[in-house]
């Protein structure tokens, strides 16, 4: 569950980010004057300056100066100064518009209150986006490691029997994955002819869900077991080598680009193998 709740807060915070940011650069180029993006730190535009339009994300906007445009500002509040010209709206999404008598704005004054965005986007944007994937990326796996810890608590024997048929054929398992990889929406628009599919549709998709998840973890089993095995070290326990081949996978994702093709291939060969023994069961 906490996973998710990351997942869909980074996934909303990134459409916020790119989504804004490709708004005021596109609007940028049709004119001399530049629009200024900041992601992570603040923005402050000194008296007698003239900017197109003003976007940032995670941090605050101090005006003194003038905006042809719009200002902009999620996860933190805009202060416009005495001296301030805001030709266009003032938006804060999470934080407060601060208006002094003396400044001006031509356009709608808009405030967007949505608790605690403005700490969790900071948090997550601070020092820079790339840090912010950085930390997104190791929360993503410490909750993963949680998870896998729990499933294979669970059920081991039938972790057990989906990476023994992982181990017997490799190749068969990948293929099956694969094939239903690629019928998962084909099967999804057949269902979605009558009514009665249409229910079943949320149940494909848990199980296919699932099945990656579970299969995952068994492959992640199996290279933990090789691994342990190369090394000389025989006799650990099945949470140990799963750990160890899920951190192992954790570590080859990111390389770019082979990284994430070799865990689509762990999880579909895992797909098949789970397949073939009904997620362990025979």
């Amino acid at each position: 569950m906490l996973k998710r709740i990351f997942s869909a807060f980074f996934i909303i915070l990134l459409l916020v980010v790119f989504g804004v940011s490709a708004f005021a650069l596109v609007k940028g180029l049709s004119k001399d004057k530049q629009a200024m993006v900041k992601v992570g730190e603040s923005v402050t535009i000194p008296e007698g300056a003239e900017v197109k339009s003003v976007v940032c994300v995670g941090g605050s906007v101090t005006i003194y100066g003038t905006i042809d445009e719009d200002v902009v500002c999620v996860g933190g509040s805009i202060f416009l100064k005495d001296s301030a010209i805001v030709e266009g709206a003032a938006v804060s999404v999470g934080g407060k518009v601060m208006k002094e008598p003396g400044a001006i704005t031509k356009g709608d004054i808009v405030e967007v209150s949505v608790g605690g965005i403005s700490p969790a986007v900071s948090f997550f944007t601070k020092g820079g986006i790339l840090k912010g994937l950085a930390i997104f990326s190791f929360l993503s796996f410490i909750g993963f490691v949680a998870l896998t810890m729990i499933l294979v608590a669970t059920f081991t024997p039938q972790i057990g029997r989906v990476s023994g048929i992982l181990e017997e054929d490799l190749l068969r398992n990948f293929l099956i994955g694969l094939l239903i990889a690629v019928l998962f929406v084909p099967v999804v628009i057949m269902l979605g002819v009558s009514i009665v599919g249409i229910i079943l549709i949320p149940v494909w998709a848990i199980i296919i869900v699932c099945a990656s998840l579970f299969g995952y973890i068994a492959a992640g089993h199996l290279l933990g077991k090789k691994i342990l095995h190369a090394f000389k070290i025989y006799g650990r326990s099945m949470m140990t080598e799963c750990l160890t081949g899920v951190v192992l996978l954790w570590l080859i994702g990111l390389v770019p680009i082979g990284g994430l093709l070799v865990k689509l291939i762990a999880s579909l060969t895992g797909i098949g193998a789970v397949y073939w023994t009904r997620f362990g069961t025979k």
